[in-house]
């Protein structure tokens, strides 16, 4: 019999898991990179988006951008921040999750993978052209600046070169970028043990956020939609893992059994009457072991000491039917005939 789950945790196997995710992935990236509609549209978001933040004073991408070209080194740095972390740290957090932190991984998976189909739909429905193609509005592309330094194309962000065709260059809203790193920095900060480890969860996002925005590929707006997302990504997943609780529940099962993890009551209640009555059985051996030896002094007295001393009384033997667990109320024994 081929099992899909652990007994342990009730998790699924590895080899399920990985193999759901990287489906998943793939159906992902397909579904993103045909997900570009119409380059007017998406630049019309984008100079739509452009204005919406000069109105609330929010726009501050320009002047990150320009700092951050004017220091190559740092430059570099971001790029292959953008280019490499966003598929790395995601994926290391799941593992650790499955292997470390088995009671919090079904939550963070599903959380993940809601806020993956929000965003997707948030493609499809919004093409948004980033500040790095809007013509004319001053950006500068760091990642096409600096390309030679990568593997990425000039002319796709990170894709690697001779693949931009493939990409969907038009998925700025909502950044998943930052709703990857915010879930990523959230799960780190809370279930880390080590300090240093905590300090970083909590920086990752801020980090992404600044890379994001300095490298021209997202709007202030595309964050706070991001994060928006990971919002009703977790919202999502509470349901689903409700239902799928509700659907693994057999019919006339009670809720929270599961014999794997915690014993029966039914075990237990067993357990509890073998204690009881081996605790009867011993007060029924004690009580036959000082009969005989009383008898046995009996035996041994010699006669003329019988008349010097009183007779002793011969006690009740317990009957079988009178030996109950201690703390139960018995009515006392009849003496017949009766004394006095």
């Amino acid at each position: 019999m081929v099992h899909v789950r652990r007994r342990s945790d009730g998790l699924p196997v590895v080899w399920v898991e990985v193999t759901m995710i990287i489906i998943f992935y793939y159906t992902y990236t397909a579904t993103r990179s045909v997900a570009g509609g119409s380059v007017h549209s998406a630049l019309t978001v984008g100079w739509d988006i452009m204005r919406v933040q000069a109105d609330l004073h929010l726009g501050i991408e320009r002047g990150l951008n320009h700092w951050l070209q004017g220091v190559p080194a740092l430059a570099v740095v971001c790029c292959y921040y953008y280019a490499t972390l966003h598929f790395i740290v995601t994926p290391a957090v799941l593992v650790w999750l499955y292997r470390k932190r088995a009671p919090r991984y079904l939550a963070a998976r599903w959380t993940i993978v809601c806020t993956t189909v929000i965003s997707l739909t948030g493609f499809f429905l919004l093409p948004t052209a980033p500040p790095r193609l809007l013509p004319g509005a001053g950006f500068i592309d760091t990642m096409a600046s600096f390309h030679n330094w990568g593997w990425w194309a000039g002319d796709s962000s990170a894709a690697p070169k001779g693949l931009g065709g493939i990409t969907n260059q038009f998925a700025a809203m909502p950044s998943l970028h930052c709703a990857w790193a915010l879930w990523c920095g959230w799960n780190i900060a809370r279930l880390a043990r080590h300090r240093v480890t905590r300090v970083l969860g909590v920086l990752y996002p801020g980090a992404t956020v600044f890379v994001v925005m300095a490298t021209a590929n997202h709007y202030v707006l595309d964050v706070l939609g991001g994060w928006f997302a990971l919002g009703l990504g977790a919202v999502a997943a509470t349901v689903v893992m409700r239902l799928a609780h509700g659907q693994r529940r057999s019919p006339g099962r009670p809720a929270g059994h599961d014999d794997h993890l915690t014993g029966r009551p039914a075990d237990r209640d067993d357990d509890q009457e073998d204690q009881v009555a081996q605790v009867a059985q011993g007060h029924a051996q004690a009580g036959q072991a000082q009969v005989g030896q009383e008898q046995a002094g009996q035996v041994g007295e010699p006669a003329g000491g019988a008349a010097d001393q009183p007779p002793r009384q011969q006690p009740h033997l317990p009957q079988p039917a009178a030996i109950v667990p201690a703390g139960v109320p018995t009515r006392p024994a009849l003496v017949w005939p009766p004394r006095g």
